[in-house]
């Protein structure tokens, strides 16, 4: 029997093929020295310490895209609003531009009337008759008038033009201001969805290639500078339409007043040829009257020259008679004593009265003649004139009286 190093003792023969103590003690030292439970709690510790970092990451990511969800849920609330406020203010300046469209309108349609009265008061003054068919101040007011409203009209269908025009420029940027708000809308409430997204959410679901950056996508800058476009486009539409209504609304106030002093200058200028017409008038009538009293004047002296003529005749017969008388005495009887004389110088003195008369009695009918025509020029002067009167008096100043208001012509 031999012995086998470090005190082992190997038996031979039936003995073979045994190991040795050694071997079995560094077996069971190799076995309990359990290496896996030091790997196993190597794992576990770095398991949990990688565990413990991950969740620290992932929470910490998911606060963070959290809180960049709710900034840019604020950001995108910001712009919003801005364009909220935009759309209530151009809609706003929309209603009031209709309302300022529709008052051109009225205007328009209240301008005819005074179009109406200077046109009538035109064609009524072309019904004077003949010595007052003339081109007088009140018929030059009334061409001022019509050019004036011409003027007018011309300027109302311009603003009426314009304020359309801007009110298309005014829809365009709040269609603009729409589509964005819209598109706002739409972005917040998906950011929204995403800031209030937890992991136990029901609509939580794996979804392949999300981190994929779609093509044409903006950038923040582009992004806002967009709005900021639409905003800018809103600024200068409002503007423009304010300082159009401005515009608009001195128009139609210096229209209205210039109108309306025209209007009081072809009233003026009427009533002052009404009052000179009248005194032209009362003029002829004075003269008519005084006419008729020199025609009945006239006609007196008539009557009493006819009466001269008829005693001059007669004294003439008488005097012829004598006359034919003395030429029947006999012989030396027939003598030229101064009786016979003086009945000659007696025809002749009543034959150059007779003359005399007679002429005057030609003139004073002449004269008559003329007064009776003069009579008739008067009494047709005076019946001008009455039209005239009639015609300035009680149909254009009548008509005239109808002239719109400064503020209708304003077109309220």
């Amino acid at each position: 029997m031999t012995t086998a190093p470090n005190g082992d003792d190997l038996s031979f023969g039936k003995n073979h093929g045994l190991t040795t103590v050694l071997n079995w003690h560094e077996h069971n030292r190799r076995v309990l020295k359990g290496d896996i439970i030091g790997i196993t709690d190597d794992n576990t510790s770095i398991t949990k310490n990688c565990v413990v970092k991950v969740n620290q990451t992932s929470c910490e990511d998911f606060s963070d895209s959290t809180d960049q969800l709710k900034q840019r849920t604020r950001h995108i609330n910001y712009w919003k609003s801005e364009l909220e406020r935009a759309i209530r203010d151009i809609d706003a300046e929309i209603s009031v531009l209709e309302a300022q469209r529709q008052q051109v309108k009225n205007a328009m349609d209240t301008l005819t009337i005074p179009e109406y009265i200077k046109d009538e008061c035109i064609d009524l003054r072309r019904n004077r008759m003949q010595s007052d068919l003339v081109y007088d101040e009140p018929q030059d007011e009334l061409y001022t008038e019509s050019a004036l409203i011409e003027n007018v009209k011309k300027l109302h269908r311009e603003i009426l033009r314009d304020i359309e025009n801007q009110m298309k420029m005014n829809v365009a940027a709040k269609s603009a201001l729409e589509r964005d708000w819209s598109n706002k809308y739409l972005a917040f409430k998906y950011e929204s969805e995403n800031a209030d997204l937890e992991t136990k959410s029901i609509n939580v679901k794996d979804s392949a290639g999300a981190t994929r950056l779609s093509e044409g996508q903006s950038n923040v800058q582009s992004w806002e500078q967009f709005t900021i476009n639409a905003l800018e486009q809103f600024k200068g539409a409002i503007d423009r339409s304010k300082e159009l209504r401005s515009k608009v609304e001195a128009i139609l106030i210096n229209s209205a007043r210039d109108l309306r002093s025209q209007d009081i200058k072809v009233n003026k200028a009427l009533s002052e040829r009404i009052a000179r017409t009248e005194q032209v008038k009362t003029e002829l009538e004075n003269q008519l009257r005084l006419t008729m009293s020199k025609i009945v004047e006239t006609e007196n002296i008539l009557e009493m020259l006819h009466e001269e003529i008829m005693k001059i005749s007669q004294r003439i017969q008488v005097a012829q008679t004598r006359l034919n008388t003395k030429n029947c005495r006999p012989n030396v009887e027939n003598c030229r004593e101064g009786s016979l004389i003086g009945l000659i110088e007696e025809v002749r003195d009543l034959n150059d009265s007779m003359s005399l008369l007679q002429k005057r009695s030609l003139k004073t009918e002449k004269l008559r003649a003329e007064l009776i025509h003069e009579r008739s020029i008067l009494e047709n002067e005076i019946i001008v004139k009455k039209k005239t009167l009639h015609i300035d008096n009680e149909r254009c100043l009548f008509l005239r009286s109808h002239f719109q208001s400064a503020e209708k012509m304003c077109g309220f």
